[in-house]
């Protein structure tokens, strides 16, 4: 990890060092909305953390970057993980695998402020979960070093549910997302799910310097990216969706119908923080067993 700072630890290897997770005093409940309402209610908390646990339960991969000299930061206190990436990519995971129907719920804050004369934007937010690699299920936690580095591109082969929100126009990325990974077979690009109708929607932009609260859902092929409350993408079988390509070098979009066959389920894996080039603080992460109705 180049120029990398993590404050308040001894190791700066991909695992990083802590204690036991701990209940936070904020609770953002997980919400039932869209498809989830005909189909689930919030079961069993499963999981919850202060992010005090981040020697047993965090890996953080972060990406190379020799052309700066602008040293990330890595910071674990007030019950919350700070992330200071101005210059890297960075993902998040956390090391414990979940099986089955899970809501994830989170407050994330991206703050702007002034480094060098250069502002670090609130640029985007990204979440990967249910994620397994097809080769090796626990290579995504595993292969720090030799495959999954923080750039972005190394993930393009996962299998995973992915969403991101864009940061606005003043950084010109207005790009609100969702995906089925995998993007990518043997390096070349292949044809996978990926909404984008809510790009530019300024509903769904963050906010700099304010708390969001965002949830993911994964409900045996049904998908929720939702932000504060409010759904943004949700997709279950027999919905018709886009799938993107990109055999000619730009993306093509194509409306496909979303089937079990052409699409199976993921039903387990691990959840991910993803961000580059920002700051983001996390807090009150809760993750929660859904149970059918």
């Amino acid at each position: 990890m180049n120029g990398c700072k993590i404050v308040g630890l001894g190791l700066l290897g991909a695992v990083l060092a802590g204690c036991q997770s701990a209940k936070v005093n904020e609770e953002p409940q997980a919400v039932v909305v869209g498809y989830g309402a005909d189909l689930f209610t919030v079961g069993e908390l499963l999981y919850e953390t202060d992010f005090s646990d981040h020697d047993e339960n965090w890996v953080l991969q972060i990406s190379e970057n020799p052309n700066s000299d602008v040293p990330a930061e890595v910071k674990f206190e007030d019950g919350m993980m700070d992330l200071y990436m101005p210059a890297l990519g960075c993902t998040a995971w956390l090391k414990k695998k979940f099986e089955g129907p899970i809501a994830i719920t989170y407050q994330v804050k991206c703050p702007t402020e002034r480094i060098d004369n250069d502002l670090i934007m609130a640029r985007d937010i990204n979440n990967f979960w249910h994620a397994s690699d097809p080769r090796d299920f626990d290579a995504v936690l595993t292969e720090t070093a030799t495959h999954y580095t923080g750039d972005f591109l190394t993930y393009h082969e996962m299998n995973a549910y992915y969403a991101s929100t864009g940061g606005g126009a003043h950084i010109g990325n207005k790009t609100t997302r969702f995906r089925r990974y995998p993007r990518w077979e043997n390096g070349k690009d292949i044809p996978h799910l990926s909404l984008n109708d809510q790009d530019e929607n300024p509903e769904h932009l963050i906010h700099p310097g304010e708390w969001h609260t965002v949830q993911l859902v994964a409900f045996d092929g049904m998908a929720q990216y939702i932000q504060d409350g409010k759904v943004i993408y949700e997709i279950q079988y027999g919905d018709t969706v886009m799938s993107e390509s990109r055999d000619t070098g730009e993306p093509v979009a194509t409306a496909v119908k979303y089937t079990r066959e052409a699409y199976p389920p993921y039903t387990s894996g691990y959840f991910g923080f993803r961000m580059v080039r920002t700051h983001h603080q996390y807090k009150n992460l809760k993750i929660y067993r859904l149970d059918p109705k």
